[in-house]
């Protein structure tokens, strides 16, 4: 039976499931991981402790990144939601210019006399 190079498998695969993330599209990463199954099964047969091992450790290396990644996207998603209901809350700029103010009334030492005040 020919030898196949674990480690490079591994590696291969590895950098298809980034791929994958980037791409958003994970059917080539699920196809490297199938070879990997299959070239690993096949050469040997069954696989051993040392493999086995490997694997596993692997297999929970990955799946801990995915948990992350998604952890990750459910954080953001929340975030995202909080930022818009906030951003929504905030008062429109534009009605903030248009909202005329209150100006102060005048006062009785700025106001012209009356033309009836000025003839006494």
């Amino acid at each position: 039976m020919a030898s196949i190079d674990i480690d490079g498998l591994l590696r291969s695969s590895v950098d298809e499931f980034f791929d994958s993330l980037q791409k958003a599209d994970f059917t080539s990463s699920i196809n490297s991981w199938q070879t990997l199954h299959d070239d690993v099964v096949s050469s040997r047969g069954a696989l051993d402790a040392e493999t086995s091992t490997l694997g596993l450790g692997f297999t929970q290396c990955i799946e801990k990144l995915c948990d992350t990644f998604i952890n990750l996207e459910v954080k953001t998603n929340d975030l995202t939601t909080r930022l818009r209901q906030d951003f929504a809350a905030l008062p429109l700029e534009e009605e903030r210019i248009h909202t005329p103010s209150r100006s102060p009334s005048p006062s009785r030492a700025t106001r012209s006399p009356s033309p009836s005040s000025s003839h006494l």
